[in-house]
């Protein structure tokens, strides 16, 4: 789909994007970690990165669960960026921004991390990311896009450079919206100007997604029996062995329910590893990851949900387990071996209005 927007802008603008000398063209390095490796992109982009991006995952050996493309780059060419952005959505893998400082025995990215820095054209290309993290020490950077600098010194370098930039104007936001971040980025990056930089701060990143969340929030609720119930999706949740995509809160018999449940059936969890689960789990526990405090539960307290479905399983609270989860930024985990595939395993930051929509669902059980 962005191919699309891409082939006619790039067929206009080739001749009026060049960039000036790029002092280091963009490399990358596999850095093989536990279960999540590391592919380390540092350098400025050029309009053949994404072809150097593309044989480098046609050639290099990846094995492990989660890929994540770590990005160090003060930019480079438009294009290049939203190419570049294109096959890392393609290829399914995370984004972030940061660098892996150099081992000095092999003189190669090393497994420590620091703070990075991912401007102009590498803050378009890290859109690319299915899920997309800045850690706080780490910055990321927008500006509007430049076609004046390079254009024919005549009469005609008025309209072609109005024509390309209302061309490059639509094809960065059909990029924006379709890898999932919201339309207003593209009025924001478009106030700073070629020379100045924008950068989000936290809560500009969430708002506006360009970080992806990681945390259910904004719970909707809806008539349910007598009552309510009270219902966060997270697609985003699911990720390598990590299944849960909704977390459901419900009165039942005068008893406090969440329910953890998939978002789809191709990314659920068979009925055999279903039954391996439930023979195995010992309990589930939420913890407050602000306070400290947590409360766990037993086995009796969590039902597997055995048959093939989105449904997965039901949890068991009592008032202090509600509180916990109304109380501020909390981890959810059912507790079973992880060698059987699957993690039952959440994070919460609940808002006002979450609240709000919790103590809804379960006001017919805890008075």
């Amino acid at each position: 789909m962005i191919q699309r927007f891409l082939r006619p802008a790039f067929l206009l603008t080739g001749c009026l994007l060049a960039q000036a000398v790029i002092a280091k063209d963009m490399t990358f390095e596999m850095v093989y970690m536990n279960h999540t490796n590391m592919i380390v992109a540092e350098g400025d982009i050029a309009g053949d990165t994404p072809d150097a991006f593309q044989a480098f995952l046609n050639t290099d050996s990846f094995d492990g669960f989660r890929f994540v493309m770590a990005l160090d780059s003060d930019g480079g060419s438009l294009i290049g960026g939203l190419r570049l952005g294109q096959i890392i959505r393609e290829a399914g893998l995370d984004t972030t921004v940061q660098r892996h400082p150099l081992d000095p025995t092999t003189g190669k990215p090393g497994y420590d991390t620091a703070g990075g820095g991912c401007f102009s054209a590498c803050a378009i290309a890290f859109l690319g990311g299915v899920r997309r993290t800045v850690p706080e020490e780490s910055r990321l950077g927008f500006h509007q896009f430049s076609s004046a600098g390079a254009s024919f010194a005549r009469e005609d370098s008025v309209y072609m450079t109005e024509s390309t930039a209302q061309l490059i104007g639509a094809t960065v936001l059909g990029y924006i919206m379709t890898m999932g971040t919201e339309p207003d980025l593209f009025a924001r990056l478009s106030e700073a100007l070629p020379h100045e930089m924008w950068e989000p701060d936290r809560d500009q990143l969430t708002a506006l997604k360009i970080v992806t969340p990681d945390r259910f929030r904004d719970f909707a609720f809806e008539p349910f029996g007598a009552g309510v119930i009270a219902w966060s999706a997270l697609p985003e949740n699911v990720s390598g062995r990590s299944v849960v995509g909704q977390l459901t809160a419900y009165c039942k018999g005068r008893v406090p329910y969440v329910l953890l449940s998939s978002v789809n059936l191709e990314h659920g969890v068979d009925a055999r590893t279903r039954k391996m689960i439930a023979e195995a789990q010992s309990g589930w526990r939420i913890d407050n990851e602000t306070t400290g405090q947590s409360a766990s539960y037993g086995r009796d307290a969590v039902s597997i949900r055995i048959n093939d479905g989105l449904p997965l399983a039901e949890l068991q609270l009592d008032a202090r387990g509600v509180e916990l989860l109304k109380g501020g930024p909390s981890l959810i985990a059912v507790d079973f071996p992880a060698v059987i595939g699957a993690m039952f395993y959440l994070r919460t930051a609940p808002t006002e209005a979450d609240r709000a929509a919790l103590d809804a669902a379960f006001r017919l059980c805890i008075r």
